[in-house]
């Protein structure tokens, strides 16, 4: 599969990258890398025309001036294209996020290898890196968890390696359905069952001790009910892919459904917010 790579080159740099990622993850693009002067979105061949860069919020912020480049890069090129952008991610010095080339790296409590070829989620956008600070600080011994928008399978699987058992990770994007699964046998993982769909994938009669949802607020806000009946009291579940100034519309419909706000974090404008069901 062709992928077609939309550069920009933004000035001034902030809030609009953060705007713009948001934008273009609604728009169908799947993954993201961050560069000094910009971003590098990727969409699918099929998916992509002229008119979905058209009438962009980003380009209304006031003094805002960006160029913009369009490269179509044939799927064979794209694993060296990976090897030039993905550096590797340490959180919190706990843990670390790595691909197969990186070589002579320091040890860490949890290291994750990752392959993250088209998919969203190895750990250096800021909501995925909110939801692994967190992580990190939670007991996952023994519960049963469910990774919503898996991407890459990084969150299932640092949820192994803290000892939860049994994971469902459930992406709708097959790309990431299939990269996950590989990322899954690099990591010698054996809790976790992978499921292609939306929310209407996640097993019936099925209640997770934790649920983490980084999508975005639209899927979120839409999909929150249907996470919610998954759940028991105590339940535990952590939202991010949103602003902070998305808040109080989440806030609203968790509060609906019996959510607890138990802490929030945030890295720039992106957040994330932890839930327990009372």
């Amino acid at each position: 599969m062709n992928y077609f790579e939309i550069e920009y080159q933004l000035e001034p740099l902030l809030p609009a990258r953060e705007v713009l990622i948001a934008e273009l993850a609604e728009l169908g693009f799947e993954s993201f890398v961050e560069t000094e002067v910009g971003v590098k979105a990727y969409i699918n061949e099929a998916s992509f025309n002229d008119q979905l860069l058209e009438g962009l919020m980003m380009a209304e912020i006031p003094d805002m001036k960006f160029n913009v480049t369009k490269t179509l890069i044939p799927d064979r090129n794209w694993n060296a294209e990976w090897e030039k952008n993905f550096d590797p991610i340490i959180v919190n010095d706990q843990c670390l996020i790595k691909a197969p080339f990186h070589k002579d790296l320091p040890t860490f409590e949890f290291e994750i290898l990752i392959e993250p070829k088209m998919s969203f989620g190895t750990g250096h956008h800021e909501t995925t890196h909110l939801i692994i600070e967190k992580m990190l600080k939670m007991n996952f011994d023994g519960s049963k968890v469910l990774d919503m928008g898996c991407g890459t399978g990084v969150l299932a699987i640092l949820a192994e390696m803290k000892g939860a058992g049994p994971i469902d990770a459930i992406d709708i994007d097959e790309w990431a359905f299939e990269n996950t699964v590989e990322n899954l046998e690099r990591n010698n993982c054996s809790q976790i069952q992978v499921l292609l769909g939306g929310a209407e994938a996640i097993p019936a009669d099925t209640f997770y001790d934790i649920i983490l949802a980084n999508i975005n607020r639209n899927i979120l806000t839409n999909d929150m009910v249907h996470y919610a009946k998954h759940m028991k009291r105590g339940s535990q579940i952590l939202f991010s892919g949103f602003y902070t100034s998305d808040i109080p519309e989440l806030e609203t419909v968790a509060h609906s459904l019996g959510l607890k706000r138990q802490n929030e974090n945030s890295r720039g404008e992106w957040c994330m917010l932890h839930y327990e069901l009372a």
